[in-house]
């Protein structure tokens, strides 16, 4: 199976970093999947395909990737876009008046996405549907977005890990309809919500803010997708709106958080809280300190990174070891990715094995992914 990640990483077949990622097939083959099944979808949920490389090209340039950008706008120009699409696609600046409303309001809410997930209300989600999208075209751009939030970091982490600065420069510089079911309905929480006001490690609930799939509507891969899942979650029931990416990121999820050896599960938690944390996720914080804080009996540890996140010049009183894993999740979670060789070194010169670093950099990676849904298309609250 070809490897877009290791492909823009620069990863010559052979080498260390090839037989690195070899060992985390799982991660590997299903994180191509999930991209497949973005970008040259079975089964369309509306998006056309100029639509969806558009948008990977907005993130591309956020993220400051310039192999991420030569990818998605050889894509784009692909898929038929004129050079006018192409240029406003790829400036972050914005301010382009040509654009098409439903493309505009596209690219807007890819901003927001890429740069201030915490910002996202429902007027961000009625924004697009009144430029016309429906429930699973506004899940898929989530999607899209949040995916190559993970992409481009795990690309970053590599290519640092292989020895490279991992840094690029930003690019400065009439789109298909889609075939969506009608503008979506955007679901407004009743009142009173009673919401959580501080980073927790108390068990949340969660409520959506677009149409969870009805089971009993649901096509056999969408049943599939949701095959397993405890409880009527409204979370999956969204999600499985676009089945096959749904199937391939469990996949990923599972081959980042669940596979043997490397680094302990507690701190591929850890590196998942304190992302959560960074992107202001309380929902993922909650879970995953939770999480870190029970597999490693270091409650106190774990909570003083919900109550004082992981900022420059905030002492967290860790050890070193973990003090190095919150940094390097950190770096990777800020966008554009400031992590280095150094942060890198710092790891080794601690001991861990490069397997080690690479789970925790995917499990960081992984949570720019995650906070991206969950921040987005709901909000948690106590139930």
């Amino acid at each position: 199976m070809s490897d877009v990640i290791s492909s823009l990483a620069g990863i010559a077949e052979g080498s260390a970093l090839a037989a690195l990622r070899a060992e985390r097939p799982e991660s590997r083959d299903h994180a191509q999947g999930s991209y497949l099944a973005l970008f040259s979808p079975k089964e369309s949920t509306g998006l056309s395909g100029m639509e969806r490389y558009a948008v990977a090209l907005r993130v591309a340039s956020r993220h400051a990737s310039r192999e991420g950008v030569a990818h998605y706008k050889a894509g784009l120009v692909k898929n038929g876009a004129s050079p006018e699409i192409v240029v406003a696609a790829g400036n972050v600046l914005g301010g382009d008046t040509s654009l098409s409303t439903r493309l505009a309001a596209l690219l807007a809410h890819t901003d927001l996405l890429s740069t201030h997930p915490v910002d996202t209300t429902t007027a961000s989600h009625q924004a697009l549907s009144d430029a016309g999208l429906s429930t699973a075209e506004i899940l898929t751009l989530s999607q899209i977005v949040a995916f190559l939030s993970f992409q481009l970091r795990v690309i970053a982490a590599l290519q640092v890990m292989g020895g490279g600065s991992g840094e690029a420069e930003p690019v400065i510089g009439p789109t298909e309809s889609g075939n969506g079911k009608g503008a979506a309905n955007i679901i407004i929480p009743e009142e009173p919500l009673n919401r959580p006001k501080v980073f927790t490690r108390d068990q949340l609930s969660w409520t959506p803010w677009l149409e969870p799939l009805n089971p009993e509507d649901a096509t056999p891969s969408q049943a599939e997708a949701l095959a397993g899942r405890p409880g009527n979650s409204p979370y999956f029931r969204l999600l499985a709106l676009d089945a096959d990416v749904l199937t391939e990121r469990t996949k990923t999820d599972l081959g980042i958080f669940y596979t043997h050896g490397g680094a302990p599960r507690a701190e591929r938690e850890l590196a998942a809280a304190v992302t959560s944390r960074w992107n202001g996720c309380i929902f993922c914080a909650s879970v995953h300190a939770r999480t870190a804080a029970n597999l490693s009996k270091r409650e106190a540890d774990v909570d003083r990174v919900l109550n004082y996140g992981a900022g420059a010049g905030i002492d967290l009183e860790l050890d070193d070891r973990w003090s190095a894993v919150v940094d390097l999740a950190v770096q990777i979670a800020r966008t554009p990715s400031t992590v280095t060789t150094a942060h890198v070194e710092r790891l080794r010169s601690l001991g861990l094995a490069d397997l080690e670093i690479l789970d925790i950099a995917q499990s960081a990676a992984f949570f720019s992914w995650a906070n991206r849904l969950m921040l987005t298309i709901g909000e948690p609250f106590y139930a």
